[in-house]
């Protein structure tokens, strides 16, 4: 099942059978990504109205007419003073943490899921505050934090109050959520600043390290059902900062340190598929513009922190480049490197704003890979101009499967 954001502005899912089932359409509201919850019975939404914007938890599976909205959600967070703008559950969907804007910089929230706790929330639904912050649930009240750059940044574990249930890593390098494998035994982040920071994969308590080098700022996500983490940075200390990751994609084993490329070239984002057998990588490559002409993946991420609505998580890049590049479409067998598809797309432009240049993040909370890892899910702009969601088959046939929504993510 698929849960999107039409073109009309409602929020709906769309079953196997292509069956629409509208779930809120409020004339003056705004949806943002939609997140399914760990089960996929639920999905949270932030509503965003002229004078508040809230955080709704809807049944998936609603009774009656799929042509009408479903009954009244769950409100768990409203306030006119600190909208927020990111969600992702814990992992067993008992409660909803999110990102919200404070006027001083992004706080990290948490709410109970059935709506008990008072709407405008308060100090105790705060987990910690501070810019720019990434994290990764590795537990039902435990998360691995990033928060804050350079010397005052904090990189460790923290349980829901905030505190530290562990250690806090030294020495935080230039890159977004640190991460954690799946079985919760190793975690990997960046250490130090160039020329000599290093991709580090380690088992939680510090031992068993293995690290590599990396160049500017970069992203890491481990392999769903094992331990490999997949990353990309500049590969040379040369290479220009667009203050988003930018380069080669590499898997480092948690286990052994051995390390691997398996795309080379410029790759500006991946997604490893539920299966862990595939990495769908977006490559930009150079072209004649056909897909990216008034657009392009680089000059959208140079300019970033004037088109995002969350500025304060991307420092301003320093170059804007002046050549045309075509964004391509991988899909990597990730025992072998062999690429069983290479396909030339172009995103919408709220796809290159708003979701790629926190791939890493989204990742972990939002799914654009189908569950039996037979397609990935993304919006595209169609030959006529317009904007559709189109599910992409990995095995690079043509069966692509097309949906009315501006962007939308699989259930788990």
């Amino acid at each position: 099942m698929v849960a999107l954001v039409d073109r009309d502005g409602a929020l709906a899912t769309v079953d196997a059978s292509g069956a629409k089932r509208i779930l809120a359409a409020e004339p003056g509201t705004t949806f943002g990504f939609p997140a399914w919850s760990p089960d996929g019975s639920r999905l949270a939404a932030v509503e965003d109205r002229a004078t508040d914007t809230s955080i709704a938890i809807f049944a998936a599976r609603p009774e009656g007419s799929a042509a009408s909205p479903s009954a009244a959600p769950v409100v768990v967070y409203r306030s006119g003073a600190i909208p927020p703008f990111y969600l992702y559950w814990t992992p067993d969907g008992r409660r909803i943490s999110f990102l919200a804007t404070e006027a001083d910089g992004i706080s990290l929230r948490v709410e109970p899921a059935d709506g008990s706790a008072p709407l405008e929330g308060g100090p105790a639904t705060v987990i910690r505050r501070g810019a720019p912050l990434y994290f990764d649930w590795i537990g039902a009240d435990r998360l691995l934090l990033h928060v804050g750059n350079g010397p005052d940044a904090f990189l460790g574990e923290v349980g829901i109050d905030g505190a530290s249930v562990a250690p806090p890593i030294e020495r935080s390098g230039d890159f977004r959520p640190a991460v954690a494998d799946a079985g919760g035994r190793f975690v990997a982040f960046v250490r130090g600043q160039p020329p000599s920071a290093q991709l580090v994969v380690a088992a939680r308590d510090g031992s068993a390290e293995h690290s590599s080098p990396v160049f500017g700022p970069a992203a890491i996500v481990f392999d769903p059902t094992g331990v490999t983490v997949a990353s990309i940075a500049a590969e040379d200390p040369s290479q220009v900062d667009f203050a988003f990751p930018f380069g080669p994609l590499r898997l480092i084993d948690a286990s052994s340190g051995a390390i691997r490329t398996l795309v080379t070239g410029n790759v500006v984002g991946f997604f490893w598929s539920p299966d862990g057998r595939t990495i769908a990588a977006l490559r930009l490559e150079a072209g004649g513009g056909s897909t990216v002409a008034d657009r392009t993946i680089v000059e959208a991420g140079a300019l970033l922190a004037a088109a995002t609505s969350t500025p304060s998580q991307t420092p301003t890049p320093t170059s804007t480049p002046t050549t045309g590049a075509e964004l391509h479409l991988l899909f990597v067998n990730v025992a072998d490197g062999s690429v069983r598809s290479n396909r030339v797309i172009q995103p919408t432009g709220h796809f290159v704003r708003q979701f790629l240049p926190y791939f890493d993040q989204y990742a972990l909370s939002h799914h654009v890979w189908a569950p039996d890892s037979s397609s990935i899910l993304l919006p595209l702009v169609d030959e006529t101009g317009s904007d559709r969601l189109v599910a992409l088959p990995a095995d690079g046939t043509s069966s692509s499967r097309s949906f009315d929504g501006e962007f939308g993510f699989w259930s788990p």
